[in-house]
């Protein structure tokens, strides 16, 4: 399970480079724009189509694993941390459990919708026609490799509920789930 892990970690990371890369690119972009506007009377063509179809789709989508894999996304602790152990886990799992349900879910509607808009070759018109049915395929990884993500600390869980020997240190980890571990 540890080379599983790995390589989910590794892609995790690099998708999530790939949505930084998108971040820089999009304030340039629209940086180049605004000063082309008021400066030149030239905005950059297609900025707006690009922007939204494209790098914020890649800037929210894509991070969605490493961000999970490093438990950095939201949670409340007011009760959580005055269970015992085994209620703590039971409830990382029940998260674990509905992430994996909504992204699922997530990943089979959005690689449907991306298929589709493959077949037909989506595009927008305008001033001039952007291709857009490559970016639908960003929704479908990013939310299937959070799944990854989540299953893997799933099972990660399931095993320290049952083996608490083999459960990451608390004090290192902020959760049992620890992916990294």
């Amino acid at each position: 399970m540890r080379t599983l892990e790995r390589i989910a970690a590794l892609l995790a990371d690099a998708v999530m480079v790939v949505g930084g890369v998108a971040l820089v690119l999009m304030m340039t972009q629209v940086t180049l724009d605004v000063a082309g506007k008021y400066f030149l009377n030239a905005p950059l063509p297609v900025t707006l189509e690009v922007v939204s179809n494209y790098y914020m789709v890649a800037v929210v989508f894509l991070p969605l694993a490493a961000v999970e894999r490093r438990n950095g996304h939201i949670h409340v602790e007011l009760l959580y941390s005055l269970l015992p152990r085994v209620a703590r886990g039971l409830l990382d799992l029940l998260a674990c459990g509905l992430g994996i349900f909504f992204f699922g879910l997530m990943t089979r509607a959005a690689w449907t919708v991306a298929l589709r808009k493959f077949h037909v070759g989506e595009f927008i018109m305008g001033s001039h026609h952007v291709v857009i049915w490559p970016s639908r395929f960003l929704v479908p990884l990013g939310a299937g490799l959070i799944t990854v993500i989540l299953v893997l600390k799933f099972l990660r869980g399931a095993v320290a509920l049952v083996r608490p020997d083999l459960a990451p240190d608390e004090a290192s980890s902020g959760s049992h789930l620890d992916v990294t571990g």
